[in-house]
């Protein structure tokens, strides 16, 4: 029998009854039992207990969680996630964002505070892109992130949207997979450091030049065939607010394009897609060359060998990974492995 002066058992029972987490409460149990074996059988129920407390922990919390649309006043709230995360998208994208898409983009909010985002962008029918998926550390694993990739998703299905993608960090692929994502192709995001050289002796600029107005028919064509469906809208306000958007050759039928825009922690380079090799790495010299912030970002389809190497060679190093997956079928028929720099992972 245990001594009426060893209360340590019964104070951590209490803790772990009033605990919101089943696994502290599971440790706080297994502890428990091999320190005091005779309270096995109470234990058992405790731990019971424990698990119908939590449970009804996280329906309590998830009660006060809401969904709904973003507006204009959560910009600002839904960029500090943004920041808290490490993103590179700016407010301004925030912004576009939800210019084209005002109706399929939704916040979580508790306590009138911005705790969640999520983004969804349209191609037509056949295709739309889920984006800027983001819930506070302080918020994560309470199913805020779930419910919110619901409401994108159900958004979507209203709209008639027959396949969905994104582009899933190591972290949110589980979570996607769960909601019937599959896994498409891989790409790797190269990170050039603020002291990267900004060219390559075997590779010059010559040859591209600015895009004007009378190149958006060339370049829309160029864009759809890779990406495999129109987003002329995306591109002229991806274009109003970058660097420098460049086409290739400078003289005669334009075959490739690009562009490099700022971004929150370094600048970014893409959308890039040229049918030439020779025409790709000029238009990456030439970018490069306007750049206003030392450190850039490049985000590489895997496929692209040619982009790959390139990347090295101009002194990017590899960061991180992403996964492109879908749900439902294939709906459009882009080229995979042809763009040398993707537009953002917000939007595809």
């Amino acid at each position: 029998m245990l001594s009426g002066k060893d209360d340590s058992g019964e104070s951590r029972m209490r803790e772990i009854c009033m605990s919101g987490s089943t696994r502290e409460g599971e440790a706080a149990v297994i502890g428990l039992r091999a320190s005091h074996p005779v309270l096995s059988p109470l234990l058992y129920r405790v731990e019971r207990l424990s698990g119908r407390i939590a449970e009804s922990f996280r329906k309590a919390t998830m009660e006060r969680v809401s969904l709904r649309r973003m507006t204009e006043a959560d910009l600002l709230a839904s960029d500090e996630l943004r920041r808290l995360a490490g993103w590179n998208q700016t407010l301004g994208d925030l912004r576009r964002l939800l210019w084209l898409e005002p109706r399929g983009c939704f916040v979580a909010v508790e306590n009138s505070e911005v705790v969640g985002t999520v983004t969804t962008t349209t191609y037509g029918q056949a295709l739309a892109w889920i984006g800027m998926m983001l819930v506070h550390a302080a918020h994560q694993r309470r199913g805020i992130g779930t419910r919110l990739m619901g409401q994108a998703l159900e958004y979507l299905r209203d709209r008639g949207v027959a396949c969905v993608k994104l582009d899933a960090t190591p972290a949110g692929r589980p979570v996607y997979e769960k909601l019937g994502f599959v896994p498409e192709s891989t790409l790797t995001r190269w990170q050039r450091p603020s002291s990267g050289k900004t060219q390559t002796p075997d590779a010059a600029a010559a040859g591209a030049r600015e895009l004007t107005d009378a190149d958006w028919e060339a370049v829309d064509a160029i864009d759809h065939a890779a990406f495999g469906a129109s987003r002329a809208c995306l591109l002229r306000s991806l274009a109003h607010d970058s660097r420098a958007v460049l086409v290739w050759p400078a003289q005669g039928r334009v075959v490739g394009w690009g562009m490099v825009r700022p971004g929150a922690n370094a600048d970014y380079l893409g959308p890039l897609v040229c049918s030439s090799e020779e025409g790709s790495l000029s238009l990456v010299t030439a970018l490069l060359d306007r750049t206003g912030n030392p450190s850039v970002i490049w985000d590489v389809p895997d496929k692209n060998e040619s982009a790959k190497a390139a990347a090295q060679r101009f002194g990017f190093a590899p960061v991180r990974p992403l996964t492109r997956m879908r749900l439902g079928p294939e709906m459009v028929a882009g080229d995979r492995q042809n763009p040398f720099a993707i537009a953002d992972p917000a939007v595809g």
